[in-house]
């Protein structure tokens, strides 16, 4: 009886080709435009190192209202049994808007600072880590 060759260790196991067949175009509207929001737009916005809340959460809400307005009558309500939200400076945030560095006014509206339906706002607090500084 001939002795087997062992088969070489493959880095990655080849994987099956998965069988696909096209069932046409992919052409749809959204339900997320802006158009179906009554006026209103939606936004997503986070805080980061602070992930007791795991993503950004969506807000929907009129185009006018002040920053500071959405922050303490929607943000707040959503983040204030995080323990370090007692200590949050609205004033000292670090803030991007879609991925880019943002200097809002508080009072301005979100309109006025060129937020616009489905932009992504995330703020960090300077001082602020997450719970015992892990980001949580």
């Amino acid at each position: 009886m001939a002795a087997k060759t062992p088969r070489p260790l493959a880095l990655r196991p080849e994987r099956p080709a998965m069988a696909t067949i096209s069932i046409g175009d992919y052409d749809f509207k959204p339900a997320d435009r802006v158009e179906n929001y009554g006026g209103d737009i939606n936004i997503y916005c986070c805080w980061e190192h602070h992930l007791l809340i795991p993503c950004p959460a969506a807000y929907r809400l009129p185009p006018d209202i002040p920053l500071i307005d959405f922050l303490e009558t929607m943000f707040r309500p959503d983040h204030q049994h995080h323990p370090d939200y007692a200590r949050l400076n609205y004033h000292n945030l670090i803030w991007t808007l879609d991925g880019k560095s943002w200097q809002p006014k508080l009072a301005a509206s979100l309109r006025e600072g060129g937020v616009v339906h489905m932009s992504y706002l995330s703020f960090r607090a300077p001082g602020l880590d997450g719970f015992n500084g892990h980001g949580v």
